[in-house]
C-alpha cells in the first residue's frame, strides 16, 4: 500500500492527495481555476476528494482481504482509536518534557 492516493477533477486543474489515513496531504490548484465559475471549482473540489477518499477505502479494503480474512469495521475502528490516543498522549508528553526544557535552557542559572 502507497504512502497516499490522490483525486483529481476538471482535467487536472485540481488536484488534492490524501495520506492513507484519509488525511488531507497535499492540494494543487493550476492557476487556470482562477476562470473557473465558483460553483464549478466547488464541484470539482469536491469529486478530486471524494475520487482520492475512494481510493484510501479501496486501498484498505484490499489490505483487509489480501491475507484471507476481513477485518470487521468495529474491531478496525477501535484499533485505530487506541493508536491516535496513545500517539496523542505520547505527542503531549514530548510536548511537555520539550516545554520543560525550553525552560530550563531560558533560565541564566
Amino acid at each position: 500500500m502507497g504512502d497516499f492516493v490522490s483525486g483529481e477533477a476538471a482535467d487536472g486543474r485540481v488536484w488534492v492527495e490524501l495520506g492513507t489515513d484519509g488525511r488531507l496531504t497535499d492540494l494543487y490548484l493550476d492557476p487556470r481555476v482562477a476562470y473557473l465559475p465558483l460553483d464549478e471549482l466547488r464541484e470539482a473540489l469536491i469529486a478530486a476528494f471524494q475520487q482520492a477518499q475512494d481510493r484510501v477505502r479501496d486501498q484498505a479494503a484490499d489490505a483487509t482481504t489480501r491475507y484471507g480474512a476481513t477485518v470487521a469495521p468495529e474491531r478496525l475502528r477501535a484499533a485505530l482509536s487506541e493508536a491516535s490516543d496513545t500517539a496523542e498522549r505520547r505527542f503531549a508528553e514530548v510536548s511537555t518534557a520539550l516545554y520543560d526544557l525550553n525552560r530550563r535552557a531560558a533560565r541564566p542559572w
